[in-house]
């Protein structure tokens, strides 16, 4: 493997830690808003090193409306079960993305932007079950 591509066990273990206390930190969040969608929040040290330790582009997302030159350092934390329908109040396992975006700070504009990103994920995951769908069409395999 390219020395660049290397990562410590330390550096590993320290990125590893500091996603866990992120991890709980969100899990925590969302208990205490069980009607939320999408949390906005700024980045923390670590958070998406990995990424650019490896050469790789962290997911991003940025509203329509705001610069592309504008740094992505704040997190949209995505509650995708609660998208697909999922009873917050019944203690079930979560699927949480975190996505790059650019700070945004107000509430109202916070609403804008889940509604946009809620509907990029749809469209996503819609495309993907139809590239699913059609694979299996031509290869014969039963869906």
């Amino acid at each position: 493997m390219p020395q660049s591509k290397q990562i410590s066990i330390f550096k590993q273990s320290q990125i590893s830690l500091a996603m866990q206390q992120l991890i709980s930190d969100d899990r925590s969040w969302f208990v205490q808003h069980p009607e939320a969608l999408v949390r906005f929040r700024p980045a923390q040290n670590h958070e998406f090193e990995i990424f650019e330790t490896l050469g790789e582009v962290p997911p991003s997302f940025i509203p329509s409306g705001y610069s592309k030159t504008i740094p992505r350092n704040w997190v949209a934390v995505v509650e995708l079960m609660r998208i697909a329908g999922a009873d917050p109040e019944a203690n079930e396992e979560s699927l949480r993305l975190r996505i790059c975006t650019v700070p945004i700070r107000s509430k109202r504009h916070q609403a804008k932007a889940t509604d946009e990103l809620i509907q990029r994920i749809t469209n996503e995951l819609q495309d993907l079950k139809n590239n699913n769908s059609s694979n299996q069409l031509m290869t014969g395999k039963a869906a």
